[in-house]
């Protein structure tokens, strides 16, 4: 068995982050059924399941988050424990699926993922649920789900990563190509330990001065729209778009993600009469140096955009500024946010809470867009099963989730039917894929009319 580093011989316990901190919060708040993060692979061709299952062993004894369990305390947990590496653990769970055909076999494995997404998994086991389901030799499902209060986004991409980089290096050379990973406990105490009383108090006044403005500048309900069914709208920018985006964005210091929320945004002023635009995002607290650390560090943040009708460069640098103010003062407590939430600092007394009428999910991937990928001999499709018998309910009028790859931007608009309907969402998201192409244009002519 392969030696594996996991953390150093430091305190067994470490506090929550403070995304940890308001994700436990906002679902004690919540009447609706917490999900779990899913992933989830086909997988065709000679797979080894026990080398498998050691990849992902190895993957689990390297990163502490999936060995963290909440310390028991009155009320709510303020703080998690670290278990010891286990040599003999087993955390995949394997089972033979007896099914008459292909279709038949893929049914009952999107059934057992819909089951595991909605178990909770308490406070008193392993955050995660990992199985291997064999319809035979030549054809398994991966199905893993991950309790929120332990795992992000980036943590869902550094398992995806990760796990069958040490598949093939195992394979190839019996020793794993990732030897070791920095510690989720560590980097928790240090977010807390981190920062002092000055910049707390600025980072308090800038969620207050945030909430204030998403306070005064509800969605507006629009007139005359066309009610549809509730829904989404995508798009997919090809690779020479996304080229072009990336080099207009070297040239003006921004990045792609920031110029796409302020296309979207102008989009919104235009077409859906926004003249001022609170929206909320996710965050990413993580420091440049601890990229590779798998827990949770995604938090919700508010944006004030004061004039989104702006020409599309102006608004650009001021969601990238907005962002950036977001990010640098992302660190506030949960008890204090659920207040402000409720009674929004300049609301008049008695006023409803506030409500993320726009929100915006933003991915970046280091690699290309492989829905369906090959390792030797294998053939790997990711989220091949999808969700059997659950809906879920988004109280935003418009949530926009950004996909950026190498190769590709994905683009998927989710829109209330009610207060936008499809007409508009459709005419928001062509907007985009517009501004982008003119974009293209330009960047090409320029090309050309170099000497």
């Amino acid at each position: 068995m392969p030696a594996v580093t996991g953390p150093g011989p430091g305190p067994r316990t470490a506090p929550l982050t403070y995304e940890q901190e308001w994700y436990a919060a906002n679902t004690r708040r919540s009447t609706r059924v917490p999900r779990n993060v899913r992933l989830s692979y086909r997988i065709l061709g000679p797979l080894d399941p026990e080398l498998f299952e050691e990849a992902v062993r190895l993957f689990v004894a390297r990163h502490d988050a999936l060995r963290m369990l909440p310390v028991p305390a009155p009320g709510a947990a303020t703080a998690q424990q670290v278990l010891a590496v286990d040599p003999a653990d087993r955390p995949v769970l394997h089972r033979s699926v007896t099914a008459s055909s292909a279709d038949q076999f893929s049914y009952y494995a999107a059934a057992v993922l819909s089951r595991d997404v909605i178990t909770p998994l308490t406070g008193d086991q392993r955050p995660f649920t990992l199985r291997l389901l064999r319809h035979d030799a030549g054809h398994h499902a991966f199905l893993a789900t991950f309790g929120n209060l332990f795992f992000d986004g980036r943590a869902h991409d550094l398992f995806t990563r990760e796990v069958w980089q040490d598949y093939a290096a195992l394979r190839d050379t019996g020793e794993p190509a990732v030897p070791s990973a920095p510690s989720f406990a560590e980097a928790a105490r240090r977010q807390r330990e981190g920062y002092g009383p000055r910049h707390l108090e600025r980072a308090r006044a800038s969620w207050h001065r945030r909430l204030e403005f998403a306070a005064r500048h509800r969605w507006r309900e629009l007139d005359g729209v066309r009610r549809t069914a509730d829904g989404s709208v995508g798009a997919r920018l090809p690779a020479a778009t996304v080229a072009a985006l990336r080099e207009h964005c070297r040239a003006t210091r921004c990045t792609v993600m920031h110029w796409l929320v302020g296309s979207f945004v102008r989009a919104l002023a235009r077409e859906a009469g926004q003249p001022r635009l609170s929206l909320w995002t996710s965050v990413d607290s993580r420091r440049p140096a601890e990229r590779d650390v798998a827990g949770m560090f995604a938090g919700p943040a508010p944006l004030a955009i004061a004039d989104p009708a702006a020409a599309l460069p102006e608004v650009v640098a001021e969601v990238g500024h907005a962002m950036v103010d977001a990010l640098r003062h992302q660190q506030f407590t949960a008890g204090e946010l659920a207040g402000l939430l409720d009674s929004p600092p300049g609301a008049e007394a008695g006023g409803a809470p506030l409500a993320r009428d726009v929100y915006v999910n933003l991915r970046s991937f280091p690699g290309d867009h492989r829905p369906v990928r090959a390792d030797g001999e294998l053939r790997i499709t990711a989220d091949a099963y999808p969700l059997r018998r659950i809906t879920f309910q988004d109280s935003s009028a418009l949530h926009l989730r950004c996909d950026e790859y190498r190769d590709t931007v994905l683009l998927d608009l989710l829109f209330d039917g009610r207060r936008v309907g499809e007409p508009l969402a459709r005419t928001i998201v062509d907007r985009v894929v517009a501004d982008a192409a003119a974009v293209h244009r330009t960047t090409s002519a320029s090309r050309k009319a170099l000497p």
